[in-house]
């Protein structure tokens, strides 16, 4: 039996994640508090079996004008032999507290592999497809080893790009725990997100990212110009010794800053310990209409693998979660 209690306890949590090998940072202690700054009910819960801590689920809710619902990003994060009994516990739990009667779902974008037995466990207990995914559903992630082993293992246009840019003392790097830095990243975001026309992440939602990873000694941020000009930014977050490239932008340059930048948080990642580079998520269908088409061929050069998710999985509480779910379904097929 799995009993599921409220924990608070930020140490053994950052821990169980570590022991646990724990491949994303959403998670982690710090992502709750970005959502708690920003007005958002935060639900850390601990998974125990005889009073021993075999699991944990950072539940975040969130409240829509269609339907309002709980996620847990690249979660829960359970021991696999209580990973059908902990989700049944949870899903006890959201109702016998309440919850299921303030949100009307339950969304879980777990870390899980996208494997068969694991979608027949919460196909069992009335999990449902969701219409769309919180947060990326796969990964693409570097080991980082030695200079010319990482070089050896890139795509020959970017292995070159890279030797290039190295080559080139007015393609400068900055690296900085300033948040006043980021308005520069801003001002390249907002360029990137007008020009391919996708939805971005909000302003607060970013700064209170850095800030709060920055505080720990847990994010930088790089910053790519030439002459005096900034072209390129990249937001590294370092977590479970990963370094992880979550947000980035750049304006249009034909010289290789961006592959000196990518080589520079590879650097840097090593001399913090890091074991991978997490270059986050691929377009879903590798597709040249797609907006990340060409960021995911820019990652995939780099050398790596891929790692694939199980899709997203809603419980329902209510059936007002079905106006949310056509909604998001309709949506979904341009992504």
């Amino acid at each position: 039996m799995v009993e599921v209690k409220i924990f608070e306890e930020e140490k053994e949590w950052q821990n169980f994640l570590d022991e646990n090998n724990y491949l994303s940072f959403l998670q982690d202690w710090e992502y709750g508090e970005i959502e708690k700054n920003l007005g958002r009910l935060v639900l850390r819960l601990g998974f125990f079996h005889k009073n021993k801590l075999v699991g944990l689920a950072q539940i975040i809710g969130y409240k829509r004008k269609l339907a309002n619902g709980l996620v847990i990003h690249h979660g829960p994060v359970i021991k696999e032999e209580f990973l059908e009994t902990g989700i049944q516990a949870l899903i006890n739990f959201l109702k016998e507290k309440g919850y299921s009667k303030k949100y009307d779902f339950l969304r879980i974008n777990s870390c899980l592999a996208n494997e068969e037995k694991y979608l027949k466990i919460f196909k069992k207990m009335k999990f449902k497809l969701a219409p769309t995914y919180a947060v990326s559903e796969n990964f693409f992630i570097k080991e980082l080893k030695g200079d010319e082993e990482m070089l050896k293992e890139m795509k020959k246009n970017h292995r070159q790009l890279v030797l290039d840019s190295l080559k080139k003392p007015f393609l400068e790097i900055e690296k900085t725990k300033e948040l006043d830095k980021l308005e520069i990243f801003w001002q390249l975001y907002q360029d990137l997100y007008r020009r391919k026309n996708f939805v971005p992440y909000p302003k607060n939602f970013i700064f209170e990212e850095f800030k709060i990873f920055a505080q720990k000694n847990k994010a930088l941020l790089f910053l790519g110009k030439v002459e005096n000009k900034y072209y390129s930014a990249a937001l590294i977050i370092f977590s479970h010794q990963i370094a992880f490239y979550h947000h980035s932008a750049s304006l249009p340059i034909k010289e290789p800053l961006n592959y000196k930048i990518q080589w520079e948080v590879m650097q840097e990642a090593k001399k913090m310990g890091c074991r991978y580079y997490n270059f986050w998520g691929l377009a879903k269908k590798m597709e040249p209409s797609h907006p990340w088409y060409g960021l995911s061929l820019f990652k995939i050069g780099f050398g790596g693998r891929r790692i694939d998710f199980l899709p997203a999985l809603d419980f329902v509480f209510k059936p007002k979660y079905y106006l949310l779910y056509f909604y998001e379904k309709i949506k979904r097929k341009n992504l």
